[in-house]
C-alpha cells in the first residue's frame, strides 16, 4: 500500500476491541497510522457493566500489547474463583456447587476475570494522542480514490483508508455498511450493579454465600425466570506491574437478569429497551428482590447508584448473520469495494452471556490486525485482505452465537430466535 496523506486506519469506538488493534498497530513494526474516535466525553462517562472473563481473548491480547501492558493487565486482574454455586433467591439456601469452568467453556488456558473500567484504562495506555472523544459517527463516503471520509455529527469529518467500526452492537457504521444484517430483540434485560465491600454493613449483613467468592447463581421463585449472577471482585494490590493504574475499591458485581415480559414487572415498565435512568434501575432491582432473603436484598440496598444501568440484549439469527457476511463483497452491493470493515459487537449482534461477545471480538481484533498488517506491510490488496478477514469473523462469530442463544435460554428464558423481532436499534 503506497503512502498518502489520507493513510490511517480510522477506528470508530473505543471499547475493549477496538483499542486492543489500536495497541497493535501502534506497536507494529513500522507502526501503522490510526485514530481513534469515540462518542463519550470520557472512558467512564456511563456505566457499561464491570466484570469480563477473558479466556481464549488473552491470547491475542497477549500479541497486541507490549509485554510491560500485559504484565499491568494481569496484575490488574483479580484472581478468578473457577466455581460456581446455585442457591435459592428467596432461602439464601446452596441447592448446588461445584468447581470448573462455566458450561460451555473449552478453553483450556488461563482465566482471567477483568474490571471493564480497569482493562479500558489498561488498553488506553500510550494512546492519549490517538483518541477523540465526543465524536458521534454520523456517515461516511468513499471518492474515486478509494480514501474514506468518516463524517460526525459536530460536522468535523477525518480521511483514512480503511475504516473501522467497533461501535458497539448499535452500531452505526453497520447501519450503512451492512444494512442486510438484522439485530433482533433477544426480550433479555438486565440491571447491572456494583456493591462495594467498604460501604457500612455489607461485609455484616450481605450473603456469605457471596462474599466467600465463585460464581454464585440465585435463582427467584416463579414461572418466570428471574436469575442474579454475582461475583465478589478483590483485587491484588501492591503488585509492580499494575503501580500506574487506579484499581477500584473491592466490591460484589452484579447482574440480575428477567425477560422484558416478566410478570413481576407488571406495568410499571413498557419498554426497558428505551434505557432507565440509574435511580430507576436500583429502584427496579429492589423492587424485583423484593421477596427475597434479606442478605441478598442487602446487596441491592446498598448498592452505588451511579453505578447502576439497564440494558437490553440483542442478537442475530444464524442464517441471516451467515448470508449478510457471505454477499457483502458481492459485486451486485455498493459497499462491495468500499475499505470498510467492522469488529466485534457491530459485526455480531449477540448477548454477553459467558464472555462469548468479548472473547470472540479479541480473537477478530488479532485477525484484523494480521489483515492491516499484509495491507499496510505488503502492499496486499485491502479488499482482498478485508474479505478474508470477514470469512473468519463468519466461521468464528457463527458457533459464538450459537453458544449465546443456548446461554441466552437458561439466562432469562429466550424464546426460539424464530419468534424474535426485529430490534429498535435507532430511535
Amino acid at each position: 500500500m503506497t503512502s498518502n496523506t489520507n493513510n490511517g486506519v480510522l477506528i470508530i469506538g473505543a471499547g475493549v476491541a477496538g483499542l486492543a488493534l489500536a495497541q497493535g498497530l501502534k506497536n507494529s513494526t513500522p507502526p501503522i497510522p490510526f485514530r481513534i474516535f469515540e462518542r463519550d466525553q470520557n472512558l467512564t462517562y456511563r456505566a457499561q457493566g464491570y466484570r469480563l472473563r477473558i479466556a481464549e481473548g488473552s491470547v491475542p491480547l497477549r500479541r497486541l500489547l507490549p509485554a510491560s501492558l500485559f504484565a499491568s493487565f494481569e496484575a490488574a486482574c483479580p484472581e478468578p474463583d473457577q466455581g460456581m454455586k446455585r442457591l435459592s433467591a428467596e432461602t439464601n439456601e446452596v441447592q448446588t456447587s461445584g468447581g470448573g469452568r462455566p458450561p460451555g467453556k473449552t478453553y483450556e488456558g488461563k482465566l482471567y476475570s477483568a474490571d471493564r473500567t480497569v482493562l479500558r484504562s489498561v488498553l488506553m495506555s500510550g494512546l492519549e494522542e490517538y483518541i477523540s472523544y465526543g465524536k458521534v459517527f454520523s456517515h461516511y463516503e468513499v471518492d474515486d480514490e478509494g480514501v474514506v471520509t468518516a463524517y460526525f455529527t459536530d460536522g468535523s469529518s477525518e480521511k483514512g483508508t480503511i475504516l473501522v467500526g467497533a461501535d458497539g452492537i448499535r452500531s452505526l457504521v453497520r447501519k450503512s455498511f451492512l444494512p442486510e444484517l438484522v439485530p433482533l430483540d433477544s426480550e433479555g434485560r438486565a440491571i447491572f450493579g456494583k456493591t462495594l465491600l467498604e460501604t457500612p454493613g455489607v461485609l455484616e449483613e450481605a450473603s456469605k454465600v457471596v462474599l466467600d467468592g465463585g460464581i454464585v447463581v440465585a435463582d427467584a421463585a416463579g414461572d418466570d425466570v428471574t436469575r442474579l449472577f454475582s461475583e465478589t471482585i478483590r483485587f491484588n494490590r501492591g503488585l509492580e506491574a499494575a503501580k500506574d493504574f487506579v484499581l477500584p475499591p473491592d466490591y460484589i458485581y452484579w447482574v440480575l437478569c428477567f425477560r422484558a415480559d416478566n410478570k413481576i414487572l407488571g406495568d410499571k415498565i413498557q419498554d426497558l429497551t428505551a434505557g432507565l435512568n440509574s435511580e430507576q434501575s436500583v429502584q427496579l432491582s429492589k423492587d424485583i428482590s423484593a421477596t427475597w432473603h434479606e442478605s441478598l436484598r442487602t446487596i441491592f440496598e446498598k448498592q452505588t447508584v451511579e453505578a447502576t444501568s439497564t440494558l437490553g440484549f440483542y442478537i442475530c439469527e444464524g442464517a441471516n448473520f451467515k448470508s449478510s457476511w457471505e454477499s457483502s463483497r458481492s459485486e451486485t452491493r455498493a459497499q462491495a469495494k468500499q475499505p470498510v470493515t467492522l469488529l466485534g459487537d457491530s459485526a455480531h449482534p449477540m448477548p454477553p452471556v459467558g464472555a462469548v461477545g468479548a472473547n470472540t471480538a479479541l480473537c477478530e481484533a488479532e485477525d484484523l490486525y494480521d489483515a492491516l498488517v499484509a495491507m499496510y506491510h505488503s502492499s496486499a490488496d485491502k479488499i482482498e485482505q478485508l474479505g478474508g478477514y470477514e470469512k473468519k469473523i463468519v466461521d468464528r462469530a457463527a458457533l459464538a452465537i450459537e453458544r449465546s442463544s443456548m446461554g441466552a435460554a437458561g439466562f432469562w428464558g429466550m424464546r426460539p430466535i424464530h419468534q424474535l423481532k426485529p430490534a429498535l436499534m435507532w430511535r
